[in-house]
């Protein structure tokens, strides 16, 4: 069974927003800036521990609690080796979900317009099938009454 991860409380979220270093956290995550996983990466590059590293940015590993620590320290080294590096998620996301949703919101809207158009289609060939319709019983009823 793996580590659980330890909830940060909400004296140790205020003391790391402060950080300059922590992009965004909450009790269940913490994200870090991209200048951060850039000078974390360079100098355990270099030979220096995890742990000295954080403690120096200010951050203490204990807060974070041993499995997030660890998750953190793989998922910097895994970013560093995709091609878009170490963007920080935690502000673009945001702004894609927002313009999706927008984007979505307009998509909507227009289908729904086009929808009432052609209902308003519908009902005006209705009414004029329901007139042909009356037309023609009059018609009928006239040719059959003379007879």
């Amino acid at each position: 069974m793996g580590r659980s991860r330890k909830d940060i409380s909400p004296e140790e979220i205020e003391f790391l927003q402060r950080n300059e270093y922590v992009s965004k956290v909450s009790s269940k995550s913490i994200s870090f800036t991209e200048e951060f996983k850039r000078y974390y990466y360079e100098e355990h590059a270099k030979g220096r521990t995890a742990r000295s590293i954080f403690i120096e940015c200010g951050i203490d590993p204990a807060i974070l609690g041993e499995a997030r620590f660890m998750g953190i320290k793989y998922s910097i080294n895994c970013q560093a080796k995709k091609t878009n590096g170490f963007t920080d998620y935690s502000k673009t996301r945001f702004f894609q979900r927002a313009s999706q949703k927008a984007e979505t919101t307009e998509l909507r809207i227009k289908q729904l317009e086009h929808e009432l158009a052609y209902t308003r289609q519908e009902v005006e060939f209705l009414k004029k099938l329901r007139m042909a319709d009356m037309e023609a019983q009059k018609q009928w009823e006239s040719k059959h009454r003379q007879q």
